[in-house]
């Protein structure tokens, strides 16, 4: 796949990312639209890296999470690989920008993540089509992956209902195994969060128990 950002429409993923000393880095990465430059597709991705970080105990970093998506350059499911330096926000080629910040972890071992989601039209034209929209936190980032891979699969599962050609149930099999696996990991990370805040919790109220007894 041609990964030229010059040419054509573009998905571009940019992150600011916090390092534990609270210096910032930046990654910005672009791909082409077609076929698999859409929040669909890229956003388990994100999720992946963020998992990755969340098993390793590690921060994220500004090269790890380069590496992380140019590993995936010739993957099934090919991931922004070319560098990008403009502002995707004023390039009427980006169809699809997903914006995130990342941080280190707090409650758990999954990053901070938060995401602003912009997709329009490329090159606007009179009553040309844009939406931007943010997630704030890890769990609604991996919550809005989950719900835009269900879409695509519900999409394709139409597609394939009016044309089974092979290469479309093969793209449908495909979203199938992807919305499974986001779904996974959502629920891995809820429970991570809510284990997280009972533990909080409960030692919030045995240091009340604590102070109560001594002022008896």
């Amino acid at each position: 796949m041609q990964l030229d950002p010059r040419r054509g429409a573009l998905c571009v993923i940019q992150a600011t990312i916090t390092t534990p000393p609270g210096q910032a880095e930046f990654v910005s990465l672009a791909m082409p639209t077609a076929p698999h430059g859409i929040p669909a597709w890229q956003l388990p991705i994100v999720v992946s890296y963020l998992h990755a970080r969340s098993e390793n105990k590690k921060p994220p970093t500004a090269a790890s999470l380069t590496a992380h998506l140019r590993s995936r350059a010739g993957a099934a499911i090919p991931s922004p690989a070319a560098n990008y330096p403009y502002a995707a926000m004023h390039d009427d080629r980006v169809t699809c920008l997903i914006s995130l910040t990342m941080a280190p972890g707090q409650d758990t071992s999954w990053p901070q993540a938060s995401l602003a989601l912009l997709q329009q039209e490329t090159r606007p034209i009179r009553c040309s089509w844009s939406s931007l929209e943010h997630a704030r936190g890890t769990l609604a980032v991996l919550g809005r992956a989950l719900t835009e891979a269900e879409a695509e699969q519900c999409r394709l599962a139409d597609l394939v209902r009016q044309n089974p050609h092979p290469a479309a149930t093969e793209l449908h099999h495909l979203a199938q195994r992807v919305t499974h696996w986001t779904r996974g990991m959502h629920d891995m990370a809820r429970a991570a969060h809510t284990a997280a805040h009972t533990a909080a919790h409960t030692a919030a109220r045995a240091a009340d128990a604590r102070r109560a007894l001594r002022a008896i």
